[in-house]
């Protein structure tokens, strides 16, 4: 027998009801914990002397507004300069962080080639990704400089960056989605990543007592041994 309509619309209500009660007595997602990295560069790096190094309108309007930055440029005695930043990501992670890969061709450098670079650190291996870059050099006023033979002098550099997430480290942006698919499946939350770039001009050709590419790798590699031990922290499994 039909139970009447009144009947069967009740019925119908009190599970809506139950089903939109339970929303209150299940366990809330956790929020999102910390970065694995400290959110401000050091002053000194060994030899190293760092300043503050601004970030862009263009980056600003870009990237989520909750998206934070750690941005400085070491220099030593010698006369090398080393750029380090740190982009840390909002709750939208699709709108802060992304790979060198997007960002660099729109500031004018072209990819001569990238691969996977293990990088020693004291009793550890970091993986990053190292992109080695071109792009043509400028003066002050836009107009691209010549060199004797009439090409258009260019400047070689290397790149380095990884991403740190609150719980362990990958130079692969997929990988990193495919740990935050994991985490959301398997633990209801996901980890809060930051995107650390080191780079650094090979100057040989252009300054006096310039570094060629082989010596500018050494120079970046010993610098990132130093940097990782002051930002990265110690319950980050590195990988």
């Amino acid at each position: 027998m039909i139970p009447p309509l009144s009947k069967r619309l009740g019925l119908l209500l009190a599970i809506l009801l139950c089903g939109l009660g339970s929303v209150f007595v299940l366990p809330k997602t956790p929020p999102a914990p910390e970065p694995g990295v400290k959110m401000e560069l050091p002053d000194f790096i060994g030899d190293w002397y760092g300043q503050d190094a601004a970030v862009s309108k263009r980056e600003l309007e870009v990237l989520g507004s909750e998206t934070r930055f750690a941005r400085k440029q070491y220099t030593n005695s010698r006369g090398d300069a080393v750029y380090v930043s740190i982009v840390f990501s909002g709750e939208d992670m699709s709108a802060s962080i992304h790979r060198p890969e997007r960002c660099l061709p729109s500031q004018g450098y072209t990819m001569v080639d990238t691969r996977k670079q293990r990088v020693a650190l004291d009793g550890k291996k970091l993986t990053a990704t190292r992109l080695h870059n071109l792009r043509p050099v400028y003066d002050a006023s836009g107009k691209p400089l010549i060199t004797r033979d009439g090409k258009q002098l260019t400047e070689y550099s290397l790149l380095y960056y990884w991403f740190s997430g609150s719980s362990e480290t990958t130079a692969d942006h997929t990988a990193r989605y495919l740990m935050d698919a994991r985490d959301r499946i398997l633990k209801g939350t996901s980890q809060r990543w930051a995107y650390i770039t080191v780079m650094g001009r090979i100057t040989a050709n252009i300054d006096k007592f310039g570094r060629t590419e082989p010596q500018t790798d050494v120079l970046l590699q010993e610098f990132i041994r130093q940097l990782v031990p002051l930002i990265q922290k110690p319950d980050v499994k590195i990988r």
